[in-house]
């Protein structure tokens, strides 16, 4: 929970900075999903001790977590601060690319990220199978 919550911390503080990056919709952006990514984490952070998952399992998944909110919240932010647009169609709409060697890195750190937290919310999924979470395990307890 605690890196949500530090996630968290660090899109409230990009958020400050929007009007001053050279892509402002990034920062809005960057700030958005500080925010999201930290509440998902925190969130995560409190299903944790439900998951039924082998040790290893549930390792990876942590730092894959992990890595790829700070990965993700990086690169959106390296999009502000450096008016990145290819990989930013909505938010770079109608800027110039970017430098070709970030614009590249940052969009295959991007793809790679979204393609690995998909897989942990499949593992999280699968590691939160038989859970009582309905009214008549309330009853019982």
């Amino acid at each position: 929970m605690w890196h949500g919550i530090f996630n968290c911390t660090l899109g409230f503080i990009i958020g400050l900075f929007i009007p001053l990056y050279a892509n402002p919709r990034a920062g809005l952006a960057a700030h958005l999903i500080g925010i999201t990514q930290g509440a998902f984490l925190a969130v995560i952070g409190l299903a944790y001790p439900q998951l039924k998952l082998q040790f290893w399992l549930g390792r990876v998944t942590y730092w894959l977590l992990v890595i790829g909110a700070y990965i993700g919240l990086l690169g959106q932010f390296l999009g502000a601060v450096f008016r990145l647009a290819r990989m930013f169609i909505i938010t770079g709409q109608g800027l110039p690319e970017g430098i070709p060697w970030m614009e590249t890195s940052i969009e295959i750190a991007n793809k790679t990220i979204s393609t690995t937290l998909l897989l942990c919310c499949f593992v999280i999924l699968y590691g939160l199978r038989g859970t009582k979470t309905d009214a008549s395990s309330l009853e019982n307890s």
